[in-house]
């Protein structure tokens, strides 16, 4: 491997990178499943429920799936609450693989402080990207450099959780670190989209099973959402720490074993 960064480590190519975040998350789970579990599955449950109860209550006349204002409503609100919680998730596992790799023993509170105290940047990080990525999807031009941007602003969350960046520092920080280092993230990125294509097509496919009379209907919608909830935690930690190998790798704060 080549030598060079700082700390002495080796740029680990895009194989060893996706290799490394397995090897964590197989012999690690509790530290690397833990903090997103802790998160997403509550959110899971809290807005499966309030989805039943309002379906069965102020939407009791509203087949779900829609266009009645009041659902639209209801998944927006919905969806935007999971949305935000999911960068927490995301941030909280990013500190945990984090602390694994450099050899910290850090509790579960310790992981989750960092994103839920700082939770209005990734806030913000969340709608500063889905605008940019709008944005560029506008035009074709645009859907060009799409995959250019979110290559250079892959490591935003990394900058701002583990440097305590601002949120406009965070994703000069990311730009900044991906220089000469492109096509290696972007077969990190490509690699991970493979791992996750099944997993995610199961995850989908778990709507099919919302049918029947609409009480069971909304019962079944409830069920299939929480377990979707759950389904997502590895696939949501792996993220999180393919992104978090790759940026250590780059700062040399790990000592990466020969091979």
């Amino acid at each position: 491997m080549d030598q060079g960064t700082p700390g002495g480590a080796g740029l680990l190519p895009a194989r060893r990178v996706i290799g490394t975040a397995w090897d964590l998350i197989t012999s690690r789970p509790r530290e690397a499943l833990l903090p997103v579990a802790a998160v997403e599955i509550p959110v899971a449950v809290v807005t499966a429920v309030v989805t039943a109860a309002a379906l069965l209550t102020v939407l009791r006349d509203v087949e779900p799936g829609t266009q009645d204002r009041g659902y639209l409503l209801l998944v927006l609100v919905t969806g935007a609450t999971q949305a935000l919680f999911a960068q927490v998730a995301h941030g909280a596992a990013i500190v945990s693989v984090a602390g694994v790799l450099r050899g910290e023993r850090l509790t579960l509170s310790e992981t989750l402080d960092p994103p839920f105290t700082r939770m209005g940047g990734l806030l913000a990080i969340l709608v500063v990207l889905l605008a940019v990525t709008a944005g560029l999807a506008l035009t074709l031009i645009g859907l060009v450099l799409l995959p250019y941007v979110a290559v250079r602003l892959a490591l935003t969350h990394q900058a701002y959780l583990l440097e305590g960046r601002s949120v406009l520092g965070a994703f000069g920080r990311s730009w900044a670190l991906m220089q000469g280092h492109m096509l290696r993230m972007l077969g990190v990125m490509l690699l991970t989209l493979l791992i996750f294509l099944g997993p995610a097509l199961l995850i989908q496919a778990l709507d099919a099973l919302v049918a029947g009379p609409r009480g069971v209907q909304v019962a079944l919608q409830a069920g299939v959402s929480v377990l979707q909830g759950v389904l997502v935690v590895p696939l949501v930690a792996f993220s999180s720490a393919t992104t978090t190998v790759f940026y250590l790798n780059l700062q040399g704060a790990q000592r990466w074993p020969k091979g």
